[in-house]
């Protein structure tokens, strides 16, 4: 019986609580997102082999480039359908459809007329074709069905996560075959091309809903008045994400930053995961409850110990046994990926308390505590970056990394107790949390190698035996904060007086 009526709110969950919708919206955005990394680590394992460093870093450099761009225009348009009560009106869904045309013209006509001056910016000529046939990949975009994202304001992400991954293998499936054929560069174009063709595809087979060219003076009005936070937001938010590639690309080499995105990709799918689940899951559930804020601390509480239970162990094994991954499954040619495996992996412990803190600011419509948090983050990324990758490198640089993302955060926290009025133990958790439980595996790591440590099989039979300590102990560290019945809505002890049940 229990089996069944678990079934029911899992296929109907608008019938449901918020908490019931939000779970299964982020049981989905996880479940899909480790298959997407399984196929993109495949892919990515076959692609090393059959092309050079150097591609690697000229795709990682044009890539940022066309992000950057994306995001320094970014109207907040899906972002304010899911926020807006008025989200799934037709004027609104019109109005925003047509911003996102205009937009996306606007986009591909300045990613193809900063192509020559890039290229020649990094005196590497390739970047200038690749970046001109990326020119397409936002006017592709800009034709996605507007109602899509509805699908995740409603929580119905099933839909949303599906198309990702089939966009995905079927981006990935094209570079491989390409790369196979041309053994250049190009090949690795066809996958963000491909991917945007096949998600707008899907976009209006699986939703019903036909947008028109109408244009609502009122709908424009919200939107712009949400946008224009978030245009700002992410124009800062753009910058700090892709410096450290922007600035490596340059100050180095196009080779270092090819070893550099390889274990910055890998390093990073821990962050990716809990984007998908922040975005798909905690964003509606703040967005929903955005008058509540006893409940949205609640749900912030919840959310962010639980996924850092999940981070904390993943990152930290991943870069205390960075040499060793990278040694099992790259070549030689790819030593050095193992540097930025080891300060990505840590640098993914804050972000992920920043995405906590990041879709709470939305979610409330606040972004602009966001933008003064990344402002602060940029700030001191434009100084660690240059400055370490002077002195010591590639290792310099990706240390400079980790200081700026170190900086965001702790920004974000004081917004958090400032701006909207988070009590200051709610905002300091997740960091004690995140510390406390770090500095535990850091501490066995160091006690118990000498006796594991070994050349053997990279180190195989020590890894595994740290992953379930770290199961352990964050397990351990995460019923102390949150009790051994967390997802009851009676908060434990510590938190009573301080918050109202969700």
């Amino acid at each position: 019986m229990k089996a069944r009526t678990l079934l029911q709110k899992m296929i109907r969950p608008e019938e449901h609580s918020l908490k019931i919708r939000g779970i299964r919206a982020a049981a989905w955005s996880f479940l899909a997102k480790g298959v997407e990394h399984a196929f993109r680590m495949a892919g990515n394992l076959v692609l090393t082999r059959l092309l050079f460093p150097e591609a690697f870093g000229i795709m990682a450099t044009a890539l940022a480039v066309l992000t950057v761009i994306h995001l320094f225009s970014d109207t907040g348009v899906r972002t304010s359908i899911i926020q807006n009560p008025r989200g799934d009106e037709p004027e609104f869904l019109n109005t925003a459809w047509v911003i996102s045309l205009c937009r996306a013209v606007l986009l591909s006509i300045a990613v193809a007329l900063l192509a020559w001056p890039v290229s020649h910016y990094y005196n590497h000529p390739e970047l200038k074709g690749i970046l001109l046939v990326l020119a397409l990949h936002p006017l592709i975009l800009g034709l996605e069905n507007p109602a899509f994202v509805l699908f995740i304001k409603r929580f119905r992400v099933e839909k949303q996560v599906l198309v990702d991954l089939g966009a995905q293998v079927l981006g990935l499936t094209a570079s491989i075959v390409l790369a196979y054929l041309l053994r250049s560069v190009y090949a690795l174009v066809a996958s963000p091309l491909l991917s945007s063709l096949s998600r707008v595809a899907a976009s209006y087979l699986l939703q019903p809903y036909r947008p028109r060219l109408e244009w609502n003076k009122k709908a424009f009005e919200e939107l712009f008045h949400f946008g224009k936070y978030i245009f700002f937001n992410t124009i800062v938010s753009a910058a700090v994400m892709n410096s450290d590639v922007l600035m490596i690309g340059k100050m180095l080499d196009m080779e270092t930053l090819g070893t550099y995105s390889i274990g910055r990709n890998i390093g990073l799918m821990v962050w990716l995961f809990c984007l998908q689940v922040f975005a798909q899951s905690y964003l509606p559930a703040v967005s929903t409850v955005a008058g509540d804020p006893a409940r949205i601390r609640n749900i912030y509480r919840k959310t962010t110990a639980l996924a850092l239970a999940f981070a904390v162990p993943v990152s930290i094994l991943l870069s205390l046994f960075s040499g060793d991954i990278i040694r099992m499954l790259y070549d030689s040619r790819y030593e050095n990926a193992s540097i930025a495996l080891f300060w990505i992996s840590a640098s993914v412990i804050f972000r992920v308390i920043s995405l906590a803190n990041s879709n709470t600011f939305i979610g409330t419509g606040r972004p602009v505590y966001e933008t003064l948090s990344m402002a602060v983050g940029l700030a001191a990324l434009c100084l660690f970056i240059p400055l370490g990758a002077r002195f010591r490198g590639l290792a310099g640089a990706a240390g400079g990394m980790f200081c700026g993302m170190v900086v965001v955060t702790a920004a974000e926290s004081v917004f958090m107790v400032q701006g909207i009025k988070f009590p200051l133990k709610v905002a300091l958790y997740p960091w004690i949390q995140a510390l406390l439980l770090s500095f535990a595996m850091v501490g066995l790591f160091r006690f118990v190698r000498p006796w594991l440590a070994g050349g053997s099989f990279f180190n195989l039979p020590f890894l595994a035996i740290m992953g379930s300590a770290g199961l352990v102990l964050s397990l351990g560290v995460y019923v102390l904060f949150q009790g051994l019945h967390p997802f009851r809505d009676k908060a434990p002890k510590q938190w009573e007086g301080e918050l109202s049940p969700s």
